[in-house]
């Protein structure tokens, strides 16, 4: 018994470890992952096999795949196993143990806990170089920063989501762009052909060799496609033959219109109404909170598979994801989640889509505590009627939290707020929920402060600890304190 519920805590450390691809272990589904001599990779649960062949659940249907086709099959339980008992051998102090764990937790796709891994490893040794490249952190005047603290002592400034020499940014601002041979030139003034010549503004990278977790997470990242109100608006005729055409398309069973998303799934009919209509009440209680006034010209997509199994078998996300936002759209699977729900895998990504529309590329301006605290913090709410009831706490994450708090092994505030994605594991998300709650519910004040962040955030003028210290008119000691105090006292 004692060994299934650390199995299962552990499968829990998969619930939120993604940046906006947002994941949950329910009762898991595992996914057997099969990699063909070819360099395919099918992922599917296997139903059958013998000397000959094996047969191959994906989900919308079932395959045969000859032995002599398949270099490697790796079958996730196995995976989630092996990783929990070597958890479980690994000694409190082996640093070196607790790397190569973390390592092949990467290697894996087990990007939480590789992230909580090397974090226990820069804790038994703040000096660990690997560690902290693994982290994203680099080396400045013996001095390990963030991507972000590095670039600002180098002379970077952030421009419209970007990273810029600070000796560029009148060029920009005066409408000029730089071309592949260096030249600067007015943007207005381009000839189509030039376009594609544009350079656009790179900061500093460093090349370590293999490639880390946080090269692994920046290549993952999405990139909020914006909202254009230029854009013409769709009439109700074209919008109905559009999803006709994507339904039949994609194979779709369902395609059903609100009045913000357009849904795809291969789910219950009714099930997929009742979810667009809280969807949209959703969207409408994030219009009011974050003071959203433009009206959109296309509606969002989602996607919802009609099972776990086709999720990744259609996805090639492992079984440790419940749903995602790329940017472009929500995906998630009808189904049960153990602690979570389809509505609340959709009020997480919505979250997220909402971010992206409001801040735009500069949304990876944002500190990550600020983008997945939020996400978690709304992930709760409930449908009230016609309201949709914010300040839910959810048990699990207040739980993780005041214990945390009350060992002394939670992560202090001036540490939370400098985290970057690359930085950011699974132990991180009940801290960030902690900190939105706080900020919003826990002094008085808290909502008008709360927007004063957000609005500092969204027009990028926040600065980090110095922000907050501001806002709260004291020391960041201080905040910490009201903050532990007001978590350990909460009660769900």
């Amino acid at each position: 018994m004692i060994r299934t519920r650390r199995l299962l805590g552990s499968l829990l450390l998969l619930l939120f470890g993604l940046g906006l691809w947002f994941a949950v272990s329910p009762s898991p589904v595992f996914a057997d992952r099969i990699v063909l001599t070819d360099g395919r990779v099918l992922e599917g649960v296997i139903v059958e096999e013998n000397e000959d062949f094996i047969i191959v659940d994906t989900g919308r249907s079932k395959k045969t795949i000859e032995l002599h086709r398949i270099a490697l099959i790796e079958k996730s339980a196995d995976i989630f196993s092996e990783y929990e008992q070597s958890l479980e051998d690994l000694r409190s102090h082996d640093v070196d143990g607790a790397y190569e764990l973390g390592l092949w937790c990467m290697n894996k796709g087990l990007y939480p806990q590789a992230i909580d891994l090397f974090h226990r490893v820069i804790r038994l040794d703040k000096g660990h170089r690997e560690a902290h490249e693994q982290l994203g952190y680099r080396r400045y005047n013996g001095e390990w920063l963030t991507e972000e603290e590095y670039l600002l002592r180098e002379g970077y400034v952030r421009y419209e989501g970007e990273w810029i020499p600070g000796e560029d940014q009148k060029k920009y601002e005066q409408g000029l762009v730089q071309l592949d041979d260096g030249v600067w030139v007015p943007k207005d003034q381009l000839a189509a052909e030039d376009k594609e010549r544009i350079r656009r503004p790179r900061a500093p990278k460093e090349n370590p060799g293999a490639p880390t977790v946080a090269s692994k997470l920046e290549e993952r990242r999405a990139v909020p496609k914006e909202n254009d109100p230029q854009q013409p608006a769709m009439s109700p005729e074209e919008r109905a033959a559009a999803l006709e055409q994507e339904k039949r398309s994609g194979g779709w069973q369902v395609g059903h219109s609100t009045k913000y998303y357009d849904i795809l799934s291969n789910g219950d009919a009714r099930e997929v109404q009742r979810l667009g209509q809280i969807m949209d009440l959703m969207f409408e209680s994030y219009k009011k909170i974050f003071a959203y006034e433009q009206e959109l010209t296309r509606p969002f997509p989602i996607l919802i598979y009609g099972s776990q199994n086709e999720f990744m078998a259609q996805t090639g996300m492992g079984p440790g994801v419940g749903g995602f936002y790329d940017g472009e759209k929500i995906v998630a699977f009808h189904g049960s989640l153990g602690s979570l729900s389809t509505q609340e895998v959709l009020f997480h990504e919505g979250t997220h889509q909402f971010q992206g529309l409001v801040f735009g590329r500069a949304m990876w301006s944002a500190r990550i505590w600020f983008i997945e605290g939020l996400a978690v913090y709304f992930e709760a709410s409930e449908v009230e009627g016609r309201k949709l009831r914010t300040s839910v706490i959810p048990q699990a994450r207040l739980s993780t939290l005041k214990n945390a708090m009350r060992s002394g092994e939670y992560v202090g505030l001036a540490e939370l707020l400098r985290m970057e994605q690359s930085q950011f594991g699974a132990f991180h998300y009940a801290h960030a929920w902690g900190l939105i709650y706080f900020l919003i519910h826990g002094t008085k004040g808290g909502k008008e402060r709360f927007i004063e962040y957000y609005e500092r955030v969204r027009d990028g003028t926040y600065e980090g600890t110095k922000t907050f210290e501001e806002l709260f008119n004291r020391p960041i000691p201080e905040i910490e304190e009201a903050w532990k105090d007001y978590i350990t006292r909460l009660s769900p």
